[in-house]
């Protein structure tokens, strides 16, 4: 995936002492900063005057970036950074450095006053480029800028029926909708299930045939029928051309009750391509996960619902009906393929142990949406935990505090029913996207 990039600006006054630091500042934190992996676009002069911040913000601009950090070399005027903050419109930290006489760090807490009278959110770090913790934290900023950007950008399809009504609104869409993609900044594109399914009709056998065989080594035990393999290849397919066609980052499917089972399958193969297909039309868990992927640099997420509660252990057992990524199973053979619906199937897996996790679900409205942020882990689950389960995705999570703790607090912020999880600690980065987007986080503390 792509790196995070940023742009970092000196600012500097011609009135104030330090300035002399500025270029050696900047080429240190410079090399510090790539070095965390993050791409940097210096600024093309150190910042004297609103003139020179005109022409930087100009540049920046064509550079794309994630993130802007914006080093206080000394005190500076308002307007210089206002010209750099509200131009280039991307998350924002500014640098303090540790010399007295810049008042560099006043500087910062002065500007970030003004920036939070007017609803701007920001970041700050303070010290020398040598300092891990200085360098790592803007690199986390970088990171969360690079999920916004992306999510800004995703198109993201609604497949499934949506006729032309309405009441007093829009016709083929839904005021939630356009309130969700103003939001986020994604675009919602329409898609029928008939021109899926048209697609898929029209492979052959043959070809769904050689398909298969090529995913064999990633498909696990299967217990539906050749034909419901067959048309499972065939959706797969069908959902690639659709992909091109609408130049598609992720998709949120109908399934239950009408279409059970047609997209579980491909959606768990997809899963492990790096395109996220959810099977219950579900675009705001669709949108978490694709920023978490972001976030991970890849992978796959598990999206299940609480199907039981064991107290003593402090564990939901999270069930879906299957459509998660093999990868996530701890081995090939504890995938199942078992038949659903009408020429369907589901996938079965217990999610394999996972020492640390990221747990998120959204909900909201109106263009106020509220995001679960938790640390959990996942535990093993025993074949007969798994069968008992129903044999589709099973995830023992484990959560702290208590189990009845967690699940009153979420019910009483009315939390949706859906939670994603995610392999890894992207919990700092997600905390500064749900900051920066001014979302409402909810971490239920232990």
């Amino acid at each position: 995936m792509k790196k995070a990039k940023v742009g970092l600006v000196g600012v500097t006054c011609q009135f104030e002492s330090g300035s002399q630091r500025a270029d050696e500042l900047l080429r240190a934190a410079k090399a510090a900063i790539e070095a965390k992996s993050v791409e940097v676009a210096l600024a093309p002069k150190v910042v004297w005057d609103s003139a020179d911040a005109v022409d930087v913000a100009d540049a920046l601009k064509k550079e794309q970036i994630d993130a802007l950090v914006i080093m206080d070399i000394t005190w500076v005027l308002d307007s210089m950074k206002y010209v750099l903050v509200h131009e280039l419109d991307v998350p924002v930290v500014f640098w303090g450095v540790p010399y007295t006489e810049t008042f560099s760090i006043g500087c910062i807490q002065h500007f970030g006053s003004v920036l939070k009278a007017h609803g701007h959110e920001y970041e700050y770090v303070y010290g020398l480029p040598e300092d891990p913790q200085v360098v790592d934290h803007v690199a986390e900023v970088a990171l969360a800028g690079r999920v916004i950007h992306a999510v800004s950008g995703m198109r993201l399809a609604l497949a499934g029926p949506r006729q032309t009504w309405r009441v007093a609104g829009p016709q083929d869409m839904t005021n939630e909708e356009w309130e969700f993609s103003e939001k986020f900044g994604l675009t919602i594109l329409h898609v029928e299930m008939s021109e899926i399914i048209g697609l898929a009709d029209a492979i052959s056998d043959e070809k769904a045939d050689e398909t298969l065989e090529e995913l064999a080594p990633r498909t696990g035990k299967t217990l539906a029928d050749k034909e419901t393999m067959r048309h499972m290849a065939k959706v797969y397919l069908a959902v690639k051309q659709v992909k091109k066609r609408y130049s598609l980052d992720a998709m949120a499917a109908e399934c239950y009750p009408d279409f059970s089972g047609l997209m579980n399958l491909p959606s768990s193969w997809l899963a492990d391509e790096g395109f996220i297909v959810d099977t219950e039309g579900d675009i705001g868990h669709t949108a978490i996960m694709y920023m978490l992927n972001t976030a991970a640099g890849g992978g796959a997420c598990a999206l299940g619902e609480i199907g039981s509660i064991d107290a003593e252990r402090n564990i939901f057992a999270l069930a879906h009906e299957g459509s998660t990524a093999h990868s996530l199973a701890e081995d090939i053979d504890h995938v199942q393929i078992s038949p659903s619906g009408d020429r369907g199937a589901f996938v079965g897996l217990p999610l394999r142990p996972m020492q640390d996790t990221t747990v998120m679900s959204i909900v909201g409205s109106r263009g106020k949406y509220q995001v679960l942020l938790q640390k959990g882990d996942v535990c093993q689950a025993t074949h007969q935990e798994w069968v008992d389960g129903g044999e589709k995705l099973l995830a023992l999570l484990h959560v702290e505090p208590k189990v009845y703790d967690f699940l009153n607090t979420v019910m009483a912020h009315g939390l949706d029913h859906h939670m994603v999880i995610k392999e890894g600690n992207y919990r700092k980065v997600m905390t500064l996207v749900i900051k920066y987007m001014h979302l409402a986080q909810l971490t239920v503390e232990a």
